[in-house]
């Protein structure tokens, strides 16, 4: 291990020779590719879920409780004995193979089995939507549920930014990215949702430089020393 560290520290002195050598021009072409592949790494990684020496994040927690749907829903139910009414609910959440809301119809919240749904209805005053919503009905009766990458709006070109300035390559998230990044990347505390509840955050490191990307860089400026010299 303390071989190749070794012969990295030597490479990074060559380079600085080489580089000190280059035309300004030259040196800020060669640096605007270096922060141009830095940030697709970091964006790699970031898809990946692993911070900069390879470890995974630490998992999303699950919500304590699921989040009310926000389309209103009327059905006709099927009582045990067998009589029919109408169910009409304006706020509820699947869990299972039930639906629990507050009915309009019965003024409280009501559980329904959705096994005993007969027909689903249009909204009061909305056009018959046909079948039944799948965020009722999904997969064997069941609330689909698709797990969301964490950061993945945080990794796209318009929040993470790259660049080159005077002798140095740089990668960082715009001001308004920034705040978000910095609370996930360092475990700070901050508030769920505005004017919410505050939590404290596990650490996810956003941004790292690791040994690889050093290793890609060195040969990306091996590369670029040669074909200068080739010409």
């Amino acid at each position: 291990m303390a071989d190749r560290a070794d012969e990295l520290l030597r490479l990074k002195e060559i380079a600085s020779a080489f580089l000190e050598q280059m035309s300004p021009a030259e040196q800020s072409k060669l640096l605007r590719r270096f922060a141009h592949d830095i940030r697709r790494s970091q964006q790699r990684r970031m898809a990946a879920q692993v911070a900069p020496d390879g470890a995974p994040w630490p998992k999303r927690k699950p919500r304590s409780q699921p989040t009310p749907a926000p389309r209103a829903v009327r059905f006709l139910y099927r009582k045990p004995g067998g009589d029919v009414r109408v169910a009409d609910l304006r706020s509820w959440v699947g869990r299972g193979g039930s639906i629990i809301g507050f009915d309009r119809e019965a003024e409280g919240i009501r559980t329904f089995r959705k096994d005993r749904i007969e027909r689903h209805l249009p909204p009061e005053g909305q056009a018959d939507p046909g079948a039944m919503p799948d965020s009722i009905r999904g997969a064997r009766g069941g609330v689909r549920r698709k797990v969301q990458k964490m950061f993945v709006k945080l990794a796209r070109p318009t929040n993470l930014k790259s660049g080159a300035a005077l002798d140095e390559a740089w990668v960082g998230f715009t001001s308004r990215a920034s705040r978000i990044a910095r609370v996930h990347h360092y475990g700070l505390r901050d508030r769920v949702t505005r004017d919410g509840p505050e939590t404290d955050y596990p650490q996810r490191e956003l941004l790292g430089f690791s040994q690889a990307d050093e290793e890609h860089l060195l040969a990306r400026f091996l590369d670029h020393v040669g074909q200068a010299v080739a010409r």
